[in-house]
């Protein structure tokens, strides 16, 4: 499933849904995870004291279809956050390559 550039609506076990974006996909043993930002109508865009949270959702599978399933063991959680931010932290280098190339032509 490709979820880039989607808004996901996610149900909790109380019935109660949280809206978020998807932000990327990581692969950590074998196992993929999607992260995700929740979209808050309420978000304050100018202070910079406010810190986000993401949602770190394991994809299972089942035959040809996918779902999110909420990861319950604290180090899984972990590993795939710390993956999560590689995998930012290569994307700024990739960037900060790609505007020193530029800046050389």
């Amino acid at each position: 499933m490709d979820y880039e550039n989607e808004i996901i609506e996610l149900t909790g076990e109380d019935g109660d849904t949280i809206k978020a974006e998807y932000l990327d996909t990581v692969l950590v043993d074998d196992n993929e995870y999607v992260v995700l930002l929740p979209v808050d109508e309420h978000e304050c865009e100018e202070c910079d004291d406010c810190e986000a949270e993401v949602i770190i959702m394991k994809i299972e599978k089942d035959g040809d279809e996918e779902y999110l399933v909420p990861v319950e063991d604290d180090d899984e959680l972990e590993r795939a956050f710390e993956a999560f931010q590689e995998q930012i932290e290569e994307y700024e280098d990739d960037d900060y390559e790609d505007e020193e190339d530029e800046d050389n032509e």
